[in-house]
């Protein structure tokens, strides 16, 4: 993953600097985060020299070693090391008799007793923490990073030993926690393994393979019982005699054959007669018919290689693995969701360590508080700074809670079971958190648990800047922003721009690769540009458990998959999306419900649905008076479906008022039907041609180029 330090250096100005209407190369952008990520572990490990830290001079990062002056005593921590010891010595003397701390709480508190603002530098080798360490105002201006050229490893949980094979194949480890805790992941050699599940994952990794699909209750299940029970066909499910531990991982949406999000449910009591699992649900999410899902967590389902399961009275591990070489495996029990809490830590610095192999907790429920995790947690804490760590196999990989002016950077976040970075705030306090800059990370396989989530999600923030990062394969959103409880969440002034996002919206039915969301419903004076997107999908079942086609679109029915490259959704107004390149997308922009939009100067190619939808579903009836048609301008579109589908607007209540088109230049596979646009509005009927639209005078300008 590094890559060759002289073109790091000649890319750095283009990548942190990006200029509007001017984008990086594809290559550029895809190149710096893993560039970046070695540059500032570089500059900001223990003993960096002034050489080294003036690398970052010039960039966004220039006042990453400079937030304060004056000598900083360096305190070391070694998994060889002694609480007993000073901490002044990177290692043991030749006497034996003082050297390394070995834990990093020790370092803390002798850091604090020090004063002033200090380093702590881990030495290379393996950290296995057993609870969160707490950092707080004590703490203010702190370093905590990596001894130069070494690579600490920071692991969320226990390593498990003492393997012995069973009879029938498995294999059991002696595996003691603390009173109600539990095994949230287990990994071995740094993989995910499965915890005991029925249907069983599918061992070619097809995520339309594995599900059970929810059957149709009698009597119907009122929508106000939220996801306290579904039903299932008869034979479905298998015996399970002792239902305690047992979830069900369900994917569904308010509708019948509907898949917007997910949830993990313990399962409360299965009625085999009436065909109903009851499950300890939310208000928020429901379970319709056609539902996917799977049960997972009980020992009748251990059947499988791979598969695990945690005996919490008998305090034992199960095991049936891959292959034989267990017993001289790295095996990890994930137990942290939270290894680092900042908590009014100003000012903190963490850099250079790879954190691993922690518990999956933090969905990101819209309405709850399930978002109060992160492997990295920063919690009224101005001024953190989270660059050049790798972060991988955790729930969240960093969460930003009521904090203004945080800088992630550098980053490489994978293989998280939620959200890659959330910034925001807290449900029922709603603080806010100003002025994040999230630059030049890498962020990939998103969502490994939980679907609803995105490799960046932002809300409650204000003068946002998200730029250069590199987001790949994500259950749902590449980049999520904006307000989803009012004005309580509003998000103004972000700029979202020079980021590569490929494979987004990989497990849900409706979702994207960059989405703003504006349920404060005034303008949210925010821009996206020059991005680039590729492979925006979906997933989603009908009712009989059969699966849409990969990239299927048809605006003629309803439920049906919904796929967009970039969309604004939930009022979402004033937002500017300019000068991207979107190819091999399902649907390319979309607006829904939102006023005074611009859609300029984007390319647009290769896409299996149409390149503009444009709805007033959440903002149906709604028209402020600041409001403005939102502008679809100058774009340079192929129509490359085989519909030749290029525009649908469904905006019935709002007629021309709501959107209007000009100078955009079509080519591709265009005919009579192109633009599907509301009968109320086009008079030659629902569907019509670039003519038709211009003769009703929803288009100015625009322009079908001839064949080549």
């Amino acid at each position: 993953m590094r890559r060759c330090f002289e073109l790091i250096l000649s890319i750095l100005p283009v990548m942190l600097f990006p200029q509007p209407g001017n984008p990086a190369p594809v290559g550029t952008q895809i190149d710096a985060p893993e560039g970046l990520q070695m540059l500032v572990r570089e500059a900001t490990c223990a003993e960096a020299s002034a050489t080294s830290s003036a690398k970052l001079n010039g960039t966004a990062l220039s006042d990453l070693t400079s937030s304060s002056t004056g000598a900083r005593t360096i305190f070391y921590v070694s998994p060889d090391g002694r609480d007993t010891w000073s901490g002044l010595l990177p290692t043991s003397d030749d006497q034996g008799g003082d050297g390394p701390f070995a834990s990093i709480e020790k370092a803390r508190d002798a850091a604090r007793e020090k004063g002033g603002t200090n380093i702590i530098a881990l030495g290379k080798g393996d950290y296995y923490l057993t609870q969160p360490i707490v950092f707080d105002a004590r703490d203010k201006g702190l370093i905590l990073t990596e001894r130069c050229n070494e690579a600490p490893i920071l692991h969320g949980g226990q390593r498990v030993l003492d393997w012995t094979r069973q009879a029938d194949g498995r294999w059991t480890a002696p595996l003691k926690l603390p009173p109600g805790e539990g095994v949230g992941d287990l990994f071995v050699k740094g993989i995910r393994q499965i915890r005991a599940r029925f249907p069983n994952a599918p061992a070619d990794g097809d995520p339309r393979k594995g599900w059970l699909f929810a059957a149709k209750c009698e009597p119907a299940i009122d929508m106000r019982e939220g996801n306290t029970r579904f039903c299932f066909h008869a034979g479905d499910l298998p015996a399970v005699d002792d239902t305690s531990g047992l979830v069900v991982d369900i994917v569904g949406g308010y509708q019948p054959g509907s898949q917007w999000g997910n949830d993990t449910l313990p399962v409360v009591s299965i009625d085999a007669a009436r065909r109903t699992v009851h499950t300890k649900g939310t208000g928020y999410f429901f379970t319709a018919e056609g539902s996917r899902y799977f049960l997972t967590g009980a020992k009748a389902l251990l059947d499988a290689p791979g598969e695990w399961w945690y005996d919490l009275a008998a305090g034992q591990l199960h095991y049936i693995p891959v292959d034989q070489s267990l017993p001289n495996s790295v095996v990890v029990a994930g137990i942290l969701p939270t290894f680092f809490k900042l908590e009014g830590a100003n000012g903190m610095v963490v850099s250079g360590l790879e954190i691993r192999d922690g518990a999956p907790e933090g969905s990101g429920k819209f309405y709850t508080e399930t978002r109060g995790y992160g492997a990295i947690r920063i919690e009224h804490a101005d001024g953190v700074k989270i660059v050049g760590n790798s972060i991988e196999n955790v729930g969240v990989g960093v969460h930003v809670t009521e904090s203004k002016d945080a800088l992630i950077a550098g980053n490489v976040i994978a293989n998280v079971a939620g959200n890659g970075v959330y910034v925001g705030t807290n449900y029922g306090t709603f603080g806010k958190s100003n002025g994040p800059r999230i630059l030049s990370n890498h962020i990939h396989d998103i969502g490994k648990v939980y679907i609803e989530t995105a490799g960046i999600w932002f809300q409650a923030a204000d003068n946002v800047w998200i730029a250069n990062n590199l987001i790949e394969n994500t259950a749902q959103f590449g980049i999520a922003g904006g307000s989803l409880w009012g004005s309580n969440d509003a998000v103004y002034d972000a700029v979202i721009e020079h980021n590569v996002i490929h494979n987004a919206n990989q497990q849900t039915a409706d979702g994207g690769a960059i989405k703003m969301m504006g349920e404060q419903a005034d303008p949210l004076n925010s821009i996206i540009r020059s991005n680039v997107v590729t492979g925006t999908g979906h997933l989603m079942n009908r009712v009989d458990g059969s699966f849409w086609p990969p990239g299927y679109e048809n605006t003629s029915e309803w439920p049906s998959p919904i796929s967009w490259a970039i969309y604004t959704d939930g009022k979402a107004s004033g937002v500017r999306i300019e000068g991207n390149t979107l190819s091999g997308n399902v649907a390319a922009i979309g607006i829904n419900g939102g006023w005074s939009n611009l859609v300029a100067g984007n390319v647009i190619t290769h896409g299996s649905g149409a390149a503009f939808r444009v709805d007033d579903g959440t903002g149906r009836g709604w028209r402020p008076p600041w409001a403005r048609p939102n502008r679809i301008e100058e774009n340079v579109v192929s129509a490359d479906s085989d519909s030749g589908i290029v525009a649908y607007v469904n905006t019935p209540d709002l007629g021309l008022g709501f959107v209007q088109f000009a100078r955009n230049r079509y080519s591709g596979n265009l005919n009579n039907n192109s633009f599907r646009i509301s009968p109320e509005i086009m008079r030659s009927g629902e569907f019509g041609s670039l003519r038709d639209l211009q003769k009703v005078g929803a288009d100015t300008g625009s322009v079908v180029a001839p064949p080549e």
